[in-house]
């Protein structure tokens, strides 16, 4: 039997030119998989994964020697052994799906029945070409060593500090089954201090991003400059400075220097992390569509349709037709790969954000039909949840999912906690700051919930289009504190994230009349009517991001004040502000 861990042919034996099982040979030099003869279209990954199993000999692979084999010096998730294996097991099709044997918890082996081909002979192929380097992972991102600038020889240590803590960041926060992987930082260390050429970088580590930096410091401030970078072309995809204070940020080792450095380090990393996480997702799902759309007959991976899906919510603006439309794909995506772990929980998240925006309440319909929509889409989010987990227990995008679920539950200290733990594996995931911030809300902890609405926003990057609705939590947070002036600058600017999210608006219009400014007031309640002129402002108070009757006695109490806000803005007598509802 061959050696599990080394790949090696027994000593003495020349090497096989091919395996053959079933209809199909695998050529190894080539890296060719044939099926009756023909070549068929498999990715580089997944036909190294192939080829290391049926060189296995029936022996036990387990997922670390997979990735050691097919992704050497790099850090990727587990899930992408396994989104490799499903590929596989769609290409050999019913007669040979079941060759490949999941060992639960162990790992792979594969069990059809194989005849070693040897160099001099076999089935006749295509003319034999060079093999090619692997095709880089989609969200595959090498970061080079920031580079220290300026005379303080701190800035040297707190620039090694962030390519560590970006790089890691990095690869907890890509999303594996869509081909994130994070060069290894020794690979990037080669680079060094040197000249650096980005295109070359890219072919020697097989990465499609890189992402570089530099850091000053002088005083108390620092500045770091960070950008990312396409590798097949050089260009500049995104850029962005970050000019922070910060006391005695020199890593001396005094009292001064802990807390404030490290909030600062997993406030920049967390800011790079996002922003270089969505411009990737973005430039792979646009890439994605001009596929599709330039060879209409080539066969769509679910991997294309999970990048287009996670672009059209980080692009938009979560309306209705936006979920159901990432809904849509997300299915086109399960359909394709049945155990993707990102479509999963893709759905999920979408079908929890469903139910707490009343996505799902449609005209005339009852109660009970809205109570039974409600559930049916929150138990579906739950087994989708659950399967995503089974199959990759640390994904992020489904941890996250869990903490929205247990909100759109009305189970808020449970959101609270799952939120937490998204927050232990990645201090610098500013969505977690955000779904924590409303379920403490919902709690009657107002206070507790802008200190987290802050801090989302502190670690988001300039541009990210997701900041309207930590500003609308924040803003709504402060309007029941009663600091009114301070709710209208958030709603303000979750109004211009966000022109067509109706509720903010209508909160804006509750905090302006609050704070006395009347014209402004009645200008955002007549923005609101115009987009849900029947909406009874009783049943508007109420509205938030989770159950209402679930929520504190506290929260419900300072509601009050929304109402009030509310009823000011529409400058109408109270009997007429409940809508319809009241007169019934």
């Amino acid at each position: 039997m061959l050696d599990t861990h080394t790949f090696a042919a027994l000593p003495h034996e020349p090497a096989p030119a091919a395996y053959a099982f079933g209809r199909f040979v695998l050529r190894r030099r080539e890296r060719l998989l044939l099926a009756d003869g023909a070549p068929v279209e498999l990715g580089s990954r997944a036909v190294e994964v192939l080829l290391a199993l049926v060189e296995a000999d029936g022996a036990l692979l387990t997922k670390g020697a997979l990735l050691d084999r097919v992704w050497p010096g790099v850090v990727v998730e587990e899930n992408n052994v396994q989104v490799q294996v499903s590929a596989v097991r769609r290409t050999l099709g019913p007669e040979g799906r079941g060759w490949v044997a999941t060992v639960p918890g162990r790992g792979y082996r594969f069990t059809g029945p194989v005849a070693a081909l040897p160099p001099d002979g076999g089935a006749a192929a295509p003319t034999a070409h060079p093999p090619e380097a692997p095709e880089p992972l989609p969200l595959s991102v090498l970061v080079l060593p920031f580079a220290g600038r300026g005379a303080d020889p701190a800035g040297g240590w707190f620039a090694d500090a962030l390519t560590d803590g970006l790089t890691t960041e990095l690869a907890r926060a890509l999303p594996p089954g869509v081909g994130g992987a994070v060069a290894a930082q020794a690979s990037a260390d080669t680079y060094r201090g040197h000249g650096v050429d980005v295109r070359a970088i890219g072919r020697a580590q097989g990465v499609r991003y890189v992402v570089e930096g530099s850091v000053l410091l002088a005083g108390e401030r620092v500045r770091v400059n960070a950008q990312l970078v396409a590798a097949d072309t050089g260009a500049h995809l995104w850029a962005e400075r970050f000019d922070k204070a910060c006391r005695r940020p020199h890593g001396n080792g005094g009292d001064d220097d802990g807390g404030c450095v490290l909030q600062l380090q997993d406030t920049i990393v967390g800011r790079i992390s996002r922003a270089v996480g969505l411009q990737m997702v973005d430039a792979e799902a646009r890439r994605a569509e001009r596929a599709e759309h330039e060879h209409p007959g080539r066969a769509v991976e679910a991997l294309d349709y999970v990048l287009r899906a996670r672009a059209l919510v980080v692009r938009g603006t979560m309306t209705r037709e936006a979920i159901e439309a990432a809904c849509a794909l997300y299915a086109r995506a399960l359909a394709r790969d049945p155990e993707n772990a990102d479509a999963l929980a893709g759905i999920a998240c979408l079908r929890a954000h469903q139910v707490v925006k009343g996505y799902l309440d449609e005209t005339g319909q009852t109660v009970r039909d809205e109570a039974e929509a409600r559930e049916a889409a929150l138990a579906e989010a739950e087994k989708k949840l659950a399967r995503a987990l089974a199959i990759a227990p640390g994904h992020a995008g489904a941890l996250m999912g869990r903490a929205m679920l247990l909100r759109a539950r009305g189970l808020f200290a449970d959101a609270v906690a799952a939120a937490e733990a998204v927050l232990a594996r990645s201090p610098g995931e500013l969505l977690a700051h955000k779904e924590i911030g409303l379920s403490l809300l919902c709690l009657g902890r107002a206070e507790e919930a802008v200190a987290r609405f802050e801090r989302a926003d502190a670690l988001a990057p300039g541009d990210d289009p997701a900041r309207w609705t930590w500003l609308h939590g924040l803003g709504r947070a402060l309007l029941q504190l009663g600091r009114d002036a301070e709710a209208a600058d958030a709603l303000r600017r979750a109004v211009a994230g966000n022109p067509t999210f109706a509720h903010a608006h209508a909160l804006l219009a509750a905090a302006l009349a609050l704070a006395g400014e009347e014209a402004p007031a009645r200008a955002a309640m007549a923005q609101f009517r115009r987009m849900e002129p029947d909406t009874p402002l009783d049943a508007l108070a109420q509205r938030c991001a989770s159950p209402f009757g679930a929520t504190d006695p506290l929260y419900k109490a300072r509601n009050r004040r929304v109402l009030e806000g509310l009823r000011r803005a529409a400058a109408m007598p109270a009997g007429l502000l409940a809508g319809p509802a009241a007169a019934a």
